[in-house]
C-alpha cells in the first residue's frame, strides 16, 4: 500500500509567493483569465470562484503524500489535475472531496470499504473574515461530523489558510492592495484546535484526525508562515498574555501533517 522515500519538504513559501502574486495582480489589473472586469474586487471574486490559486496548495499536499509513501495512482484528482474529484456519500448528503486516497479494495459506487479512504479538504479566507467566520466554522464542523457519523474510522484532514492581516475589499474596488488590521488569530486558533486531533474512531465524530491552520502574513514580499506563539507575539499578532500555547499551535501546524495522518491511517488500517 505504501512505499517510503527519503524525507523532502517542498517549499510551501514558494507556492505562497506565487499565490500572492496572482491574487494581487488580478486585483490591480482587474483582469482574470484574459477577461477585464469593472474593478479589482469583481476580478478577485472570479479568481476565487475558479479555485485556481487554492489548487496550488492542493498540489503541494498531493506531492507531500507521494513523497511520504502514498501511491500516486490512488490519489484523486491525480497530480497536476483538478479532476476528477471523488464523491463520497455522507450521513446527510453526497459531496466531492478535494483530495482522496482510494485504496484498491474500495468501491465508492457500491459503497464498499469506503471507510478506508483518506480525505483532505482545503479552504482559504483572505478577506471578509469577520463577516464569515461563524458560517465557515460551522461548515467545517458539520463536514467532519457528517463523514464520521457514516464512517467512524475514516481519516479526515482539513487545511484552512488565513491571513495575518486580511485584504481590504473596499480597496479592491479601486484596484488597490491594502490590508486591514490584525485578523482575529487567537479566536481562529482556539476554534480549530477544538475540533482537531481526533484520537480514536469511538467518539468525537465532530473532530478531524488532523487540522492545519495555515497562518500567513501576505504583507511581506515573501509570505511568512507562523509556527510558534513567540513569533506571533513578537510580530504583534496575538497578545503577550495569550492563553494560546505552542502545544496548541503544534496540534494544528502544517509542518508534520502528512506523516501524522499516515501514521494514524496505518494504525487504523494496518497493511
Amino acid at each position: 500500500m505504501f512505499y517510503f522515500v527519503s524525507s523532502y519538504l517542498m517549499d510551501i513559501t514558494t507556492i505562497l509567493i506565487r499565490l500572492k502574486k496572482e491574487f494581487e495582480d488580478t486585483i490591480t489589473t482587474a483582469v482574470f483569465n484574459g477577461e477585464r472586469y469593472s474593478n479589482g474586487q469583481k476580478a478577485k471574486e472570479r479568481l476565487i470562484r475558479s479555485q485556481k490559486i487554492i489548487h496550488y496548495i492542493h498540489e503541494y499536499v498531493k506531492k507531500e503524500f507521494i513523497l511520504n509513501g502514498i501511491d500516486k495512482n490512488l490519489l484523486y484528482p491525480p497530480l497536476w489535475s483538478s479532476a476528477p474529484e471523488k464523491k463520497i456519500q455522507w450521513f446527510l448528503k453526497t459531496k466531492n472531496q478535494d483530495i482522496t486516497y482510494v485504496p484498491l479494495d474500495v468501491n465508492l459506487e457500491k459503497n464498499i470499504n469506503v471507510e478506508k479512504c483518506l480525505v483532505v479538504n482545503i479552504r482559504s479566507q483572505l478577506s471578509s473574515m469577520q463577516k464569515n467566520i461563524d458560517t465557515l466554522y460551522e461548515r467545517t464542523f458539520a463536514e467532519s461530523l457528517n463523514l464520521h457519523l457514516q464512517y467512524p474510522s475514516m481519516c479526515l484532514w482539513e487545511i484552512y489558510m488565513i491571513p495575518a492581516y486580511e485584504y481590504d475589499d473596499k480597496a479592491m474596488e479601486n484596484n488597490q492592495i491594502k490590508f486591514k488590521g490584525v485578523s482575529k488569530i487567537e479566536r481562529y486558533i482556539e476554534m480549530f484546535y477544538a475540533i482537531a486531533d481526533r484520537a480514536t474512531p469511538q467518539w468525537d465524530e465532530y473532530k478531524y484526525e488532523r487540522i492545519a491552520l495555515l497562518i500567513v502574513d501576505f504583507k511581506q514580499a515573501n509570505p511568512k508562515i507562523y509556527y510558534s506563539v513567540e513569533e506571533l507575539i513578537s510580530d504583534g499578532l496575538i497578545s503577550p498574555t495569550t492563553k494560546i500555547t505552542d502545544n496548541m499551535l503544534g496540534k494544528i501546524s502544517i509542518k508534520w501533517f502528512v506523516k501524522d495522518l499516515i501514521a494514524i491511517y496505518q494504525q487504523r488500517f494496518p497493511c
